[in-house]
């Protein structure tokens, strides 16, 4: 395998973590109904085209990754 494939699987495993796990912070210093973006920027709760209903949380979903989010 070639040390720039390895290198390449390396960093998008490393991403992948990182946008699948929780921010410990509580709506990631934006406020309580937001969150921040993939740029940083501070942005309403919505649900995403590829959330589910997350059952035992009213008002709340599962995004993509499996993170929580809730409306305000």
């Amino acid at each position: 395998m070639s040390k720039m494939l390895r290198s390449g699987i390396i960093v998008s495993s490393l991403f992948f973590a990182v946008g699948y796990t929780s921010i410990a912070s509580a709506a990631q210093g934006c406020g309580h109904g937001y969150h921040r973006n993939a740029y940083g920027a501070c942005v309403l709760n919505a649900p995403g085209p590829n959330s589910s209903p997350a059952p035992y949380h009213p008002g709340c979903w599962r995004n993509a990754w499996g993170q929580l989010r809730c409306y305000r």
